[in-house]
C-alpha cells in the first residue's frame, strides 16, 4: 500500500510530474484536438508521457483530465463521455504508477465563460469529475490552474463532500505574485485550507519567479504547501504557447520554493521530464543520495514488495491493436547517420516500433544498444532491442539488461544468434551461455525483481520479451514445440522469419492456431534478383519459391518497384490474420517500408 500522501508531506518533501498538455502537443497532437480524448483513443501516447516522468523521478503523476469536466467536453460534443474519459485517464495513470508513484486525478477551470455558473452547477461539474477518477483509482484529487476564488471555492467544498480523498487546490497568480481578482495570496490560499483542501498552492502563471513571489506572499495558511510553475514565461505559436525555458533554470528556482516552506513540487505548462530530472537530482542532492530509494520504500508500504518500472508503450498496445514494426541494422562502422535519418522518418510515419538488429550473420556493426538508446532520445519511437546469446557470457548479458532497463529500453527480442562462419573458430568463438529459452527465462527473472543467482535487483523490470518462430524448416514439429517452450519461459510475442509466399501464410496460421500471443508476420521485400538469389542460398532460414525469383529477374531494372509489390501482396494477405507485420527492409533501404505504411493507410488498414 502507498502510504498517505499529505502524512509523507508531513515528513519530506514530495516530487510531481511535469506538462501533460504541452508534452502532447510536442508529440504531434494538434493544437485544436480535445487532449482528454486521447484517453480513449491513444492510451499508448498517454501512457508514454506518465511512463517518462516516472523515469525522470517524478513520485507522483496526474491525470490527462485537466479539461474533462462536462462543461469543457460538451464544446467537442462529448458531454456525454464525461465519466468514461476521467476513469479511463485515471486507469492508465494507475496502471504506469503501479506501486511507485501515487496518482492525482486532474481538475481544472471550466474555461472562458460569458457568466460564471452558480455555485450549485459548479459543484455538480466538479462531483461528477471527482467520482470518475474516484473510481479510475486516483490518489488525491488536483483542483489547479484556477485564478477565480469564487470558481475553485465551491469546487473544493463539492469534492469533499464527494470522496474521501484529500485534495490539492491550487491558484493561478501574475508574474508579480498577486491575484487576478484582487485577493492577496495569502487571503487565497487561506480560504482554500479553511474549505477543507489538504493542500493549498500555486500552479501556472508565467514562470518560477512569478510562483516564487506568491509564495512569499502566502503566509502560514496551516497546511502543506504546493507549488507547480511553468517552465518559464510563454512565446505564442499559432494556436499554442511554446516555451524555452532551460531545466537547470526551472529546477533552481523550484528549490527556492523549497526553501521557503513547499513540500509538493512539479511543473505545469511547458515543463518536460528534462526539466522533473533536474528537480529530481537537486532534491536528491538537498535531502542526501538516498532520498529517492527511500522515497520507492516508503510508497510500497515498507512490506518487502519490489517496486515495478513502468511498462512501455509497446507492451501497453502488444494484442490491443495491429501494429507495424520495421528493422534497422546498425551500421559496420561509426557513422550513424543514415540509420538515425531512417529512425526520423519511420517515427515521422507512424511505426509502432523499431527493431534493431545484432549483428546479424555474426559481422560486427556499431552496438544495437546504443543505437536503440539514441533512436529513442532522438525520435520518441518505441525501440525493440535484438539480444543476442552468441555474443555475451552470463555476466555481461546481466550487465546489458541492467543497462537497457535503466535506460528505458525495455523491449527485447530474445535469440540465440547466428554463429559465426565456419572455418573461423581459432578467431572468432561464439560464447552461447544462454540460448533463447535461457536468455527469456533470466528476462523473465529480472522482471521478478533477482538476477540469475537470485540476487534481487532493487526494481522489478517490465521487459517485453519476444522471441523468433521460423517457418521456414521442414520440421515445423519441432518449431512450434519451441515456440510452446518458449512462452512458457516468458515469451509474450513472436516476430517470424520472412514468408514469400501465401501458402506459407496459411502454414504459420495452421502450426500457431493455438497460440495465444501475439505474432508478427516477417515480410522482407527483395529488391534485386541479386538480393532474392542470395536470401535464398546463403540466408539461414529463408527460403524464396521459384515464382518469385522469376519476377525478380524479369523485373531488370524494376527490381525495387516489383519487390515491394510482391511484399505488398503477402503484406495485404496476411494483415487480417496477424497482430502485425514486421517488415525487414535490406540495405536499411527504409522507404520500402514507407511505402508500405501507406498502402496500408490508403486501405483503410493502418489507423493514421
Amino acid at each position: 500500500m502507498r502510504h498517505n500522501l499529505i502524512d509523507e508531506l508531513s515528513r519530506r518533501v514530495v516530487l510531481a510530474d511535469g506538462a501533460m498538455g504541452s508534452r502532447i502537443f510536442e508529440k504531434g497532437v494538434p493544437a485544436e484536438a480535445c487532449y482528454d480524448e486521447l484517453n480513449l483513443t491513444r492510451p499508448d501516447l498517454v501512457a508514454e508521457i506518465h511512463a517518462e516522468y516516472i523515469t525522470a523521478g517524478a513520485e507522483l503523476i496526474e491525470t490527462n483530465t485537466f479539461g474533462a469536466n462536462a462543461l469543457k467536453l460538451e464544446r467537442f460534443g462529448l458531454a456525454a463521455q464525461t465519466r468514461l474519459i476521467n476513469r479511463r485517464g485515471a486507469e492508465i495513470a494507475r496502471r504506469c504508477a503501479r506501486d511507485i508513484a501515487w496518482v492525482g486525478g486532474s481538475m481544472g477551470p471550466l474555461g472562458r465563460l460569458d457568466e460564471l455558473p452558480d455555485a450549485s452547477r459548479i459543484a455538480a461539474i466538479y462531483a461528477e469529475q471527482a467520482e470518475a477518477l474516484a473510481e479510475g483509482g486516483v490518489d488525491v484529487l488536483f483542483l489547479e490552474t484556477f485564478s477565480r476564488l469564487e470558481m475553485l471555492l465551491p469546487a473544493v467544498t463539492a469534492v469533499k463532500q464527494t470522496t474521501n480523498l484529500p485534495v490539492v487546490a491550487q491558484m493561478v497568480f501574475t508574474g508579480q505574485g498577486g491575484s487576478f481578482t484582487g485577493v492577496s495570496p495569502s487571503e487565497c490560499l487561506q480560504a482554500l485550507a479553511d474549505a477543507g483542501a489538504d493542500v493549498v498552492g500555486i500552479n501556472c502563471g508565467a514562470g518560477p519567479l512569478g510562483v516564487l513571489e506568491a509564495l512569499r506572499k502566502a503566509g502560514s495558511p496551516g497546511r502543506p504547501l504546493s507549488v507547480f510553475p511553468n517552465s518559464g514565461y510563454p512565446e505564442r505559436s499559432g494556436d499554442r504557447l511554446l516555451y524555452g525555458s532551460a531545466p537547470d533554470y526551472f529546477a533552481d528556482a523550484v528549490m527556492r520554493c523549497v526553501k521557503l516552506g513547499a513540500r509538493l513540487v512539479g511543473g505545469c505548462c511547458g515543463t518536460t521530464p528534462q526539466h522533473i530530472a533536474a528537480l529530481r537530482r537537486r532534491l536528491d542532492l538537498h535531502t542526501g543520495s538516498t532520498a529517492h530509494t527511500e522515497t520507492i520504500q516508503n510508497i510500497t508500504g515498507g512490506d518487502g514488495s519490489t517496486p515495478e518500472l513502468p511498462p512501455t508503450r509497446f507492451s501497453l498496445n502488444l494484442g490491443q491493436r495491429k501494429m507495424v514494426l520495421v528493422e534497422l541494422d546498425p551500421p559496420k562502422h561509426l557513422d550513424a547517420t543514415q540509420a538515425l535519418d531512417a529512425a526520423d522518418a519511420l517515427a515521422d510515419a507512424g511505426v509502432d516500433a523499431i527493431t534493431i538488429a545484432e549483428n546479424p550473420l555474426a559481422v560486427p556493426r556499431l552496438s544495437n544498444t546504443a543505437l536503440a538508446g539514441m533512436i529513442r532520445r532522438r525520435t520518441g519511437a518505441e525501440v525493440i532491442v535484438h539480444l543476442t546469446g552468441r555474443d555475451r557470457n552470463l555476466i555481461g548479458m546481466q550487465s546489458t539488461l541492467m543497462g537497457l532497463a535503466v535506460e528505458g529500453l525495455q523491449n527485447v527480442l530474445a535469440v540465440t544468434g547466428d554463429p559465426p562462419p565456419s572455418g573461423t573458430d581459432d578467431v572468432i568463438k561464439g560464447v552461447f551461455d544462454l540460448r533463447s529459452f535461457d536468455l527469456i527465462s533470466l528476462l523473465r527473472r529480472f522482471n521478478e525483481g533477482v538476477n540469475h543467482h537470485g540476487d534481487s535487483m532493487r526494481l522489478r523490470t517490465n521487459f517485453c520479451t519476444g522471441a523468433a518462430f521460423n517457418p521456414n524448416t521442414k520440421n515445423h514439429a519441432l518449431q512450434v514445440r519451441r515456440m510452446e517452450r518458449k512462452i512458457e519461459c516468458g515469451a509474450r510475442y513472436f516476430l517470424t522469419q520472412p514468408v514469400y509466399t501465401r501458402e506459407a501464410i496459411d502454414e504459420v496460421l495452421d502450426l500457431t492456431a493455438h497460440i495465444d500471443v501475439p505474432i508478427f508476420i516477417g515480410i522482407m521485400p527483395l529488391v534485386s534478383s541479386r538480393n532474392a538469389e542470395f536470401l535464398h542460398n546463403e540466408f539461414p532460414g529463408i527460403s524464396i519459391p521459384d515464382d518469385t525469383r522469376r519476377r525478380m529477374r524479369e523485373a531488370g531494372d524494376r527490381g525495387v518497384e516489383v519487390g515491394t509489390q510482391i511484399a505488398w501482396e503477402l503484406l495485404e494477405y496476411a494483415w487480417p490474420h496477424f497482430a502485425g507485420v514486421y517488415i525487414m527492409p535490406p540495405f536499411n533501404r527504409y522507404g520500402i517500408a514507407l511505402d508500405l505504411m501507406q498502402r496500408l493507410r490508403a486501405g483503410g488498414l493502418l489507423e493514421s
